[in-house]
């Protein structure tokens, strides 16, 4: 024999195509390992790593990439993995359908959650801010309280907004929260092993308060001359620190709710942070 059929195998005494077993119009030189025998039914190549059939002798095998194949009579031939295989039939059990069901309600609800449309716990939501503990005082230095500073500082803060023409401010719980968030996070990285706050978190942190306006720098003992046990009361504190943010040349920006958020903190070195935030 000294041609082949370059699509079934199949041997032939002379290059006529097309082939009388599988129709194939191209004939190639048939090689020496190319059986005589004319197998009824075609041939095929198997893989013998997994048992696919092959037409051609083209390894690497297309189902497990095996280069091993083997001419055999087509039918003789059965494939191990239709043993195995999952029919439609098989996926449409109720086992299955019930699955199915399962995974189609929990997507429409994580969309519907991802929308607003309906709330599950974090999802859909902001994380939580919390206030980290700063190093350094929160609370007192000396004989101050630096609540009572905080308070003063408001009222001085007013007494130059309105002699600017800028109107006054209330003191706000949740802008309170949004100052004391961001300025703990300024102290926490200078101080402390901390990252710098995101600007974006005042807006996160303060409630009902739309495009807040933050405040923030720090004041220290040189600055004033005396280190911050050694002022005389809350309200000189507090006036010390309005006037460092005036020196600054800082404009007194507007509050379209009229309300303020303020935080003092002092750190290890004495260096005083000051945050406020206009809503």
């Amino acid at each position: 024999m000294d041609w082949r059929c370059e699509w079934c195998e199949k041997p032939h005494e002379e290059n006529d195509p097309p082939c009388d077993n599988c129709g194939h119009g191209t004939f190639v030189e048939a090689g020496p390992d190319v059986e005589d025998e004319v197998v009824p039914g075609g041939t095929v190549w198997v893989c013998q790593d997994c048992g696919r059939t092959h037409q051609k002798n083209n390894p690497p095998c297309k189902r497990c990439g095996g280069a091993d194949f083997e001419l055999r009579a087509a039918g003789d031939v059965s494939d191990p993995m239709d043993d195995i295989g999952t029919r439609w039939r098989d996926v449409l059990e109720p086992r299955y359908v019930a699955g199915y069901a399962v995974v189609a309600v929990l997507l429409g609800v994580l969309v519907l959650s991802t929308l607003g449309v309906v709330s599950l716990p974090g999802v859909g939501t902001t994380p939580e801010l919390t206030v980290p503990d700063a190093p350094g005082e929160a609370e007192t230095v000396g004989n101050l309280s630096l609540s009572a500073v905080e308070d003063a500082y408001v009222t001085e803060l007013n007494e130059r907004r309105t002699s600017e023409g800028a109107d006054a401010v209330t003191r706000n719980t949740s802008a309170d929260e949004a100052a004391a968030y961001y300025n703990k996070r300024l102290v926490d990285a200078y101080a402390g092993d901390g990252e710098r706050p995101d600007p974006d978190s005042v807006s996160r942190v303060s409630a009902g308060c739309e495009n807040p306006v933050r405040i923030s720098y720090r004041v220290a003992p040189d600055r004033t001359g005396q280190s911050v046990a050694e002022f005389g009361n809350e309200t000189q504190l507090a006036t010390a620190l309005v006037d460092s943010y005036v020196q600054r040349g800082e404009p007194f920006r507007s509050a379209p709710n009229g309300h303020v958020g303020v935080d003092v903190h002092v750190a290890p070195d004495d260096t005083v942070f000051v945050t406020h935030v206009l809503c």
